[in-house]
């Protein structure tokens, strides 16, 4: 195992498949046409150990449709105990939007071993708007580590049923989840 990021070799692998970057942030800014770096990225994440360096790789694959890297990522969050790293990976695998991992997703979000963490996860099940995930998400408005971005991640639903679960948090004590709800029962209104 290689402890921190060799961002010369890095550079160097991406350069070889004929993608041009001035320096290592660039990965950054890559889109859909560049699926030859996932493979790369995801060989670095498993080589090292450093976890901000890994956060920094994980950011990089926040591509949608970069679908080879959610397994990998899955697991990378499965293994890990830094919460900030598994809510990094969340965010990613919520622009990635897998459709096929939706179960693997809503057995993690319920596991409240993985805490906050679990927030982007939650966000990544609403953006692909998985049906069999609604219950799973009004159950988690009871979870006060997850409750806000439920509320966010069941506005995607565009669902007016959902109005009679969600107004019960517009009185929420916490001021950004309260306005969340207000926010969200005030779209679903109209």
């Amino acid at each position: 195992m290689i402890r921190k990021l060799e961002k010369e070799v890095l550079s160097k692998e991406i350069r070889f498949k004929d993608i041009q970057i001035s320096n290592i942030n660039d990965l950054m800014k890559i889109d859909k046409s560049f699926k030859d770096v996932v493979p790369i990225l995801l060989k670095h994440i498993r080589e090292i150990v450093d976890e901000s360096d890994k956060q920094f790789l994980v950011r990089c694959l926040g591509v949608k449709g970069f679908t080879e890297a959610t397994e990998d990522l899955i697991t990378e969050f499965k293994n890990s105990r830094n919460l900030s790293y598994k809510w990094a990976i969340g965010n990613t695998l919520s622009i990635i939007q897998d459709k096929s991992k939706v179960e693997e997703l809503l057995e993690i979000i319920q596991d409240k071993k993985h805490g906050i963490a679990r927030q982007m996860l939650i966000i990544a099940v609403a953006k692909m708007k998985e049906k069999k995930g609604i219950p799973i998400l009004l159950d988690l408005l009871n979870d006060e580590e997850v409750n806000g971005h439920v509320i966010s991640g069941l506005a995607y639903y565009k669902d007016p049923k959902l109005i009679p679960y969600i107004e019960p948090l517009t009185n929420h004590p916490i001021s950004w989840i309260r306005n969340e709800a207000i926010k969200i029962v005030g779209k679903f209104k109209r």
